[in-house]
């Protein structure tokens, strides 16, 4: 497993540089930076574009859009629609079991009574259950099962600055500190590649039933 593992990594490290380098950046900036500071930084710079745009550009990261990517790559492949799902419910599982855990609180609550925050007009924002960003674990968990399955893997730093915008928009949005999204890439990241290991050295994995597509 652990040889399979590093093997894996290796293929994948045109998607795992940049990642690498999101998580310096992010452990460094949470060192400078008080959690509540951080999130007002972004908090106090938007505009009306930017509301439009993040409000779309999260929905990469939402279940529905997850699921009905699986779907519709049955067409293509039977394999790539059970890998699809099986990254996005045990990396959604793992992130839901932390939230209970935790509890912690989001930022309309963190802030209540005190520093005022800019909320997007009719958006619906949760009070509780912030850490980690379960969009952010989704997104990530969708971008290495991306990463993995074309066959162009030089092209994984593009894959990762495509689905980095998720963890943002979930700042941005006034869902989540960064400290939850940056878990949630960690979360995302390790788990589905954990998963893809696990799941190559699987004789029902690589069956021939799995080869078949939706109207094939």
């Amino acid at each position: 497993m652990h040889r399979s593992l590093v093997l894996l990594l290796k293929r994948h490290r045109s998607f795992l540089i940049p990642f690498l380098l999101f998580i310096v950046l992010g452990a460094a900036l949470q060192l400078v930076f008080k959690k509540s500071e951080l999130f007002l930084i972004v908090n106090r710079n938007h505009n009306e574009g930017w509301d439009s745009f993040f409000l779309a550009y999260t929905w990469l990261g939402d279940g529905i859009t997850i699921v009905v990517a699986a779907l519709l790559v049955s067409l293509l492949k039977y394999r790539y629609t059970v890998l699809i799902m099986l990254a996005y419910l045990y990396t959604s599982l793992v992130a839901q079991l932390l939230k209970y855990l935790f509890n912690s609180p989001r930022p309309v609550k963190f802030f209540e009574g005190g520093e005022k925050i800019r909320l997007i007009e009719g958006l619906s924002v949760y009070s509780w259950k912030s850490f980690p960003s379960g969009h952010t674990v989704s997104a990530f968990a969708f971008a290495v099962v991306i990463a993995y399955l074309i066959p162009q893997k030089k092209w994984g730093w593009l894959i990762f600055l495509l689905f980095l915008p998720v963890a943002f928009s979930r700042v941005y949005l006034a869902q989540h500190f960064f400290q939850d999204i940056y878990a949630g890439a960690v979360i995302g990241t390790l788990l589905t590649f954990q998963l893809i290991v696990w799941l190559e050295n699987q004789g029902w994995y690589k069956s021939e039933k799995l080869e078949g597509r939706l109207f094939g």
